[in-house]
């Protein structure tokens, strides 16, 4: 029970990140019905799409990255997108996780302590410390320290909520923007919201992890995915009913897609009208950004770590090395490339579709299984559909890009 605990919170980690703070940040150019549609329909193809995931490393006996899967099945060309994709993703979303929390960071420094204006490069390089520090621990520690975050998490938006619920006004709730049939607008919120349910990059740790228990890892998958969903449908619609009635000038440069990370939860922390509340938004903003830096950091520390294993005979420089080499890249992105918090979601998004869905359908036509884990995936017009959706989140973010 433990265990199966651990992996359901470590999914739902993963998932829960820059989410809570990029979701009403786009969703608000659609309207909470248009909103709230597309996050369940994206949670079930995300759920579906990761049995045919899990039924791949069942089929291979043991947890293999995507890319080691492209290479047993199908060759050295199907290796090279996946290894490419997954690590373009993997890196795409740690640069945004510590960009993200690195700008909540200092405007809660500005706005909670000492009102000065610290340099943002300063505190990305301690945030990126931290981060690899974390990689550094052994996974059942790491296990436990994203339980403790996941938790005080969770109690956090619940808390935050109910303080939020009382600058709601319940009979001007913005249902429906002006322009939400637009098709540009939902062009730019698909592969966002898409990445918000990214946690394709441990399907091959909690394989080993679980130890290949394909009961155990549905339920993971599952309850892993379910509990964001419900986490990001209650917080993006107090989010955007609150903000809608306390700073309507606010929600307008959202709708308009002009507001920056940090400015949205300062926002939030000003309309709060309880001062213990103003610090919890704060600290919720904080709190999801640390559990996807573990999430995603594990899975692509374990990667790198199985690669240079290899060549490095020494255990304790190997992940030294893998924890550096994990985090490096992702904060000279997050140095480099100012303002990208919302444009890196929705290029992590495109890659991500190829990850889920693209490739795994691929390799799972080309094994030809007999005898599956999972009998839902003997739906041949499911697996089609999900094939066309994940098409449609990388023409959607292309049409974005050009």
């Amino acid at each position: 029970m433990q265990k199966q605990i651990g992996a359901i919170l470590l999914v739902a980690g993963t998932c829960i990140g820059s989410g809570m703070i990029a979701l009403p940040m786009v969703l608000a150019t659609l309207g909470l019905i248009p909103s709230i549609a597309l996050m369940v329909l994206i949670w079930a193809l995300m759920y579906y799409t990761s049995l045919i995931n899990l039924e791949l490393n069942l089929q291979a006996g043991r947890g293999m990255p995507l890319g080691s899967l492209g290479r047993a099945i199908s060759g050295k060309g199907a290796e090279a997108i996946g290894v490419t994709s997954l690590k373009l993703l993997s890196y795409a979303l740690l640069a945004v996780f510590i960009y993200g929390g690195s700008s909540i960071l200092q405007q809660m420094l500005y706005v909670e302590v000492d009102g000065k204006e610290h340099a943002f490069a300063t505190i990305e390089t301690i945030y990126a410390l931290i981060a690899l520090g974390a990689l550094l621990l052994p996974l059942k520690i790491i296990d436990y320290l994203n339980r403790i975050l996941f938790i005080a998490l969770l109690v956090v938006v619940l808390i935050l909520v109910t303080g939020m619920a009382s600058a709601i006004d319940w009979k001007a709730l913005p249902l429906f923007s002006e322009h939400y049939s637009n098709i540009t607008l939902w062009s730019a919120a698909v592969p966002v919201v898409f990445t918000s349910f990214g946690f394709q990059v441990i399907f091959h740790t909690l394989a080993d992890y679980c130890r290949m228990d394909d009961k155990m890892l549905k339920r993971a998958f599952f309850w892993g995915s379910l509990i964001p969903l419900l986490v990001y449908m209650l917080w993006t619609s107090s989010v955007l009913s609150v903000v809608h009635h306390e700073s309507p000038a606010f929600y307008q440069q959202m709708v308009a897609g002009k507001a920056e990370v940090g400015r949205l939860i300062q926002e939030l922390s000003s309309i709060a009208k309880w001062q213990s509340v103003q610090l919890l938004v704060w600290w919720i903003s904080l709190l999801a950004i640390a559990t996807s830096v573990l999430g995603v950091g594990v899975g692509l520390c374990d990667t790198i770590y199985r690669m240079l294993r290899k060549k490095i005979d020494n255990l304790a420089a190997c992940k030294v090395l893998s924890a550096t080499l994990t985090i490096l890249p992702a904060y000279l992105v997050a140095v480099l490339v100012p303002n990208a918090f919302i444009a890196a979601l929705g290029f992590a998004g495109m890659i991500l579709a190829i990850i889920a869905i693209l490739l795994p359908v691929y390799l799972f036509q080309k094994s030809k299984i007999i005898k599956l884990h999972y009998p839902e995936l003997k739906a041949n017009w499911a697996i089609a559909l999900s094939t066309i959706a994940g098409a449609f989140v990388i023409l959607f973010e292309l049409y974005n890009m050009f």
